[in-house]
């Protein structure tokens, strides 16, 4: 099905802007086709029928006739929402342009998306990759005859424990009713955003004990592959259900009669079952395995041991907490000090001595 999208922008026909490359790179046969269009002087009588509204977010050059509409596309991504709620809004800009207000834009109720036309311009594939499942992830939510909580649990695949879970990670839910709009933010910067209820393959493997590229051998992966997330916006980005994936390792861990932690237990238990050795989870402080988590700066597995608790964001209690290396704290600019508790905050200044 061939995805029908508008792009807003003031600058579409001038030679050399960036409108007319940004539509050429991004449209595809049978898949996605965009037309360019000047952001409406007036809301009255704007027609918003469209799969996919891209916008670029400062609209403040003159048009070909000197018009100027005088707002960003904030403003016009909220009027569009009012008028269309079933289509995703992706805003388009620079990180120069959206210097100081870009945790706003990523609140905004309005914006669904932020794409930046850099990124466009060096993978234009990935990025329709991206929009095309925002726009399949919008089309199975808008067809629910019925979206309340048992309707959204069906489309997530949630097997009964995973969806007390889910209602423990704050869902917008108001009186049983979810909206398309809120309910697609809830679970791609919630629900798959934050390690907890489901797992990207780097902290499943590190929870497991073993080395990426271990995990990623075809023995390993058959093995989990029930516990692939398969639900609404599973091509947005790849998880597994934590709860299904710890369960499946308990399971050969009992069969091989190997009790004791997943991240200990498990390799020595698949090695027994499948006749192969995988590589442990190396820590990235003290380079010895076997690491069971990961740091939350340098996205690389850790010992807990190795790592204070960290508060960089609003995650739900039910996900995994947040931690921070020791190597991070050491090394890495991105750490913040403020964000320990005062427990860490000691740690901290034992390893800046």
């Amino acid at each position: 099905m061939t995805i029908k999208a508008i792009y807003i922008d003031d600058e579409m026909n001038r030679p050399g802007r960036d409108a007319q490359k940004i539509r050429e790179l991004l449209i595809s046969p049978e898949e996605l086709e965009i037309e360019l269009q000047y952001p409406p002087k007036s809301f009255a009588g704007f027609q918003a029928d469209f799969g996919l509204v891209l916008i670029d977010l400062d609209l403040s050059a003159p048009m070909d006739n000197g018009d100027v509409v005088g707002y960003f596309g904030t403003t016009l991504a909220s009027e569009l929402r009012m008028r269309n709620s079933s289509a995703p809004i992706v805003l388009v800009t620079r990180p120069n342009v959206i210097t100081g207000k870009m945790q706003y834009l990523i609140d905004s109720v309005d914006i669904d998306y932020i794409v930046f036309k850099d990124d466009i311009n060096k993978d234009a594939s990935g990025v329709r990759a991206k929009l095309l499942s925002l726009c399949d992830g919008f089309r199975v939510l808008s067809q629910s005859p019925d979206p309340n909580w048992p309707s959204l649990i069906d489309l997530m695949t949630a097997k009964e424990e995973e969806a007390s879970l889910l209602r423990e990670a704050a869902p917008p839910v108001e009186k049983g009713v979810w909206n398309v709009p809120q309910i697609s933010r809830w679970i791609r910067n919630t629900v798959i955003e934050f390690p907890g209820i489901l797992y990207d393959e780097l902290t499943t493997a590190t929870r497991l004990g073993i080395s990426l590229a271990s995990f990623k051998q075809p023995p390993v992966l058959a093995l989990f592959d029930e516990a692939q997330y398969r639900g609404v916006f599973s091509s947005f980005k790849k998880r597994l259900w934590r709860g299904r994936v710890f369960y499946k390792a308990q399971q050969l861990m009992l069969h091989h009669k190997m009790p004791g932690s997943i991240p200990e237990k498990f390799r020595l238990a698949f090695q027994a079952g499948y006749g192969q050795e995988l590589e442990p989870a190396i820590c990235i402080y003290d380079c010895t395995p076997t690491a069971d988590w990961v740091c939350y700066i340098l996205n690389q597995p850790v010992k807990q041991r190795n790592s204070i608790p960290y508060y960089p964001d609003r995650r739900p209690s039910v996900m995994d907490q947040a931690r921070v290396s020791y190597k991070a704290i050491q090394e890495s600019e991105a750490f913040d000090e403020t964000l320990v508790d005062a427990q860490g905050s000691e740690i901290v200044k034992s390893l800046w001595k």
